[in-house]
């Protein structure tokens, strides 16, 4: 791997390693991911004639954040923070922190065009006017995970997951009669509310999924997602749905050990849920309700992107530039996207990747891919940017679920009672920032 990394880095015109200036990039990534991004990082660093890249682990991201904006106040931070996608609008608002990408790629490299990067993903980083704000970077999103050998067991065929909520119950209930517990799910405020939206083309809120300004205000507490949330907490009742907590491990610790066979989670943790299981994982798209929508449109991405800070010198800007376009390179965008699971954030890298005959053997990477490109993003399908998400996602809309799952609330009360909760922050949020002005 480091050689393909090196021998691209010499063509791409990168002859020295008689760098001057230091770069300091704080991310919150661990393990696998952490070492391969290590080797890209590493590998620019051998070939660059102006810079060093140093990442710094700080943590989490809700941590990584939170310590970035806190050296910015202090003078003490770094040229570039990642940032998670959640924390989107708080970066936007946090008034000459940043300096948007798009200004910076064209000040100092006038054939940048943000057009080569998913629609949708591009879009999600960008501020009203389209002017790119931060660099996209590992960009995910959620697919169907499923246990051939459970499937085998059940009588069903293993080369067929279901392509429909209706398919996914049906096969379920075999799974259950087989000694399985069905289907669990990882992250149900992201799944069940944010991405069954999007892939059901069904509004959030007001206000374009609060892209369009902070007044926006939640309504998704209507038909259809009390329709989906309902059957939810029917299947927990009955087995065929299995709720194993809010965040990764649970979820894929009940697919691993085989006591759910069909796991929702996003398609970047296959290369762990492999290590993890001793059975063949198969693939699928997220499942859809033919009564809502007659085809999917479009899943929004989870992730992170790179912020570059402001008060650095232009010589370092030059460097934090030499090191995008690297980055954005459909090579090492394709050995990202390969190595990690992560989506490929350009067209160019993901044909690469193709032509390579790179899905022929990875088929859940480029399912990935098609959710995210499948069609032309829409205002409802390419995400949501709220104001005290990161609270509101964790601690309201998660915690009314749960109260439904679990038979505590009705669906429909625990909706009605996540869009007042959820509203009430949003509505606090805008008034604490209403003379804050959105970078643009």
């Amino acid at each position: 791997m480091r050689n393909f990394l090196f021998t691209l880095v010499i063509l791409t015109g990168f002859i020295s390693n008689a760098y001057t200036k230091e770069i300091q990039l704080w991310h919150a990534f661990e393990g696998f991911l952490a070492k391969v991004f290590t080797e890209i990082v590493d590998d620019f660093n051998h070939s660059s004639s102006s810079c060093k890249i140093v990442p710094i682990y700080k943590g989490n991201y809700k941590e990584t954040l939170n310590k970035g904006l806190e050296a910015f106040d202090n003078g003490e931070h770094p040229h570039i923070l990642q940032v998670y996608e959640v924390a989107t609008l708080t970066m936007m608002l946090s008034d000459g922190y940043f300096f948007p990408v798009d200004s910076l790629m064209k000040r100092y490299q006038k054939k940048f065009d943000s057009g080569v990067y998913i629609d949708s993903i591009r879009k999600f980083y960008s501020a009203p006017s389209g002017k790119m704000l931060s660099l996209p970077w590992n960009a995910s999103t959620g697919i169907l995970f499923y246990n051939k050998r459970a499937f085998e067991k059940a009588g069903l065929d293993p080369h067929t997951p279901p392509r429909t909520w209706v398919e996914l119950e049906e096969m379920s209930e075999k799974l259950v009669a087989a000694g399985y517990k069905g289907f669990t799910t990882a992250w149900p405020a992201a799944y069940h509310l944010e991405h069954f939206s999007c892939w059901h083309n069904l509004p959030i809120s007001t206000y374009r999924n609060g892209f369009g300004g902070l007044s926006a205000r939640f309504i998704f507490n209507d038909k259809e997602r009390n329709f989906h949330v309902s059957k939810l907490s029917n299947w927990e009742k009955e087995g065929v749905f299995s709720y194993a907590g809010r965040y990764t491990n649970e979820p894929e610790d009940m697919f691993a050990k085989e006591e759910c066979a069909i796991l929702l989670q996003g398609a970047n943790r296959l290369p762990l849920l492999k290590a993890k299981a001793d059975f063949e994982i198969g693939v699928g798209y997220m499942p859809y309700w033919p009564e809502i929508a007659e085809n999917p449109y479009n899943l929004n991405i989870g992730g992170a992107s790179f912020w570059v800070l402001n008060g650095f010198s232009e010589e370092e800007y030059r460097g934090v530039v030499q090191f995008f376009q690297y980055l954005s390179s459909p090579e090492i965008q394709a050995f990202w996207h390969q190595m990690t699971g992560y989506l490929p954030v350009t067209e160019a890298a993901y044909y690469l990747s193709k032509k390579k005959g790179y899905y022929v053997e990875h088929p859940a990477s480029e399912i990935a891919v098609l959710e995210v490109m499948k069609n032309e993003p829409t205002e409802y399908s390419y995400g949501v940017r709220f104001g005290d998400y990161v609270y509101i996602r964790e601690d309201i809309i998660v915690d009314e679920l749960e109260k439904a799952f679990s038979g505590q609330k009705s669906s429909q009360e625990a909706l009605n009672d996540a869009v007042e909760r959820g509203n009430k922050r949003l509505e606090a949020f805008e008034r604490a920032n209403t003379r804050v002005p959105l970078a643009n």
